[in-house]
């Protein structure tokens, strides 16, 4: 398959992007969540860095003239998609935000793919991923760490389970999934950076 100009440019500008936020985080701006391999688009403080769908900059670094030309949400029930049509011209992209106030603090945070890279992805390889969460205790298990971060016993007691050996297990594939991880020993949380991504699943997932 030849390679899309129009995608390599965007990509281009994701690394000038990344690059950027990483000269932030060294000058003390406020640092990207802390997830290996995440994208460098959360920010747990409250300052938001993200990027378009395309890994452009995104519409907050627009200037504000643009911003204006825009209709608000009370004009436009649609307003995030009349944004992104805006932005991104066909075959079009994906994207999620989230700007949220959890128990385990307040995140920021934007990603998307242009429909060329989504389609052209091997989705077997998110198999792991998404079968982290395939288990009704594993997502009780997730809904307790955004509320913030649990020790195993809280979780034990908590979710009335069987034993440690029970909740170990279960965290150990919320683990391999990139969902969880263990900030010290015998204690668990939720990455900062995956906090919007399964509150957008949950939504996905709703029936409407």
């Amino acid at each position: 398959m030849a390679e899309d100009p129009e995608l390599g440019r965007r990509l281009e500008a994701l690394e000038r992007r990344i690059a950027q936020l990483e000269e932030r985080d060294e000058s003390g701006a406020a640092p990207p969540c802390d997830a290996a391999g995440s994208p460098p688009h959360c920010s747990p403080s409250g300052a938001t860095s993200s990027t378009d769908p395309a890994g452009a900059a995104s519409p907050a670094d627009a200037p504000a003239a643009g911003a204006q030309s825009r209709p608000s949400p009370d004009e436009d029930p649609f307003w995030a998609l009349t944004a992104l049509k805006a932005q991104v011209p066909a075959p079009g992209a994906v994207v999620y935000a989230g700007s949220v106030e959890v128990g385990a603090g307040h995140v920021e945070y934007q990603w998307g793919r242009p429909t060329e890279h989504l389609l052209a992805a091997d989705w077997a390889e998110r198999a792991e991923t998404v079968a982290a969460l395939g288990h009704p205790l594993r997502l009780a298990i997730l809904r307790r760490l955004v509320d913030g971060e649990h020790t195993v016993a809280q979780l034990v007691d908590e979710l009335e389970l069987a034993s440690t050996g029970v909740a170990y297990h279960h965290l150990a594939a919320l683990q391999a999934g990139g969902w969880a991880t263990s900030p010290r020993r015998g204690s668990w949380a939720i990455p900062p950076s995956r906090i919007v991504p399964l509150l957008a699943i949950i939504t996905a997932l709703e029936k409407g």
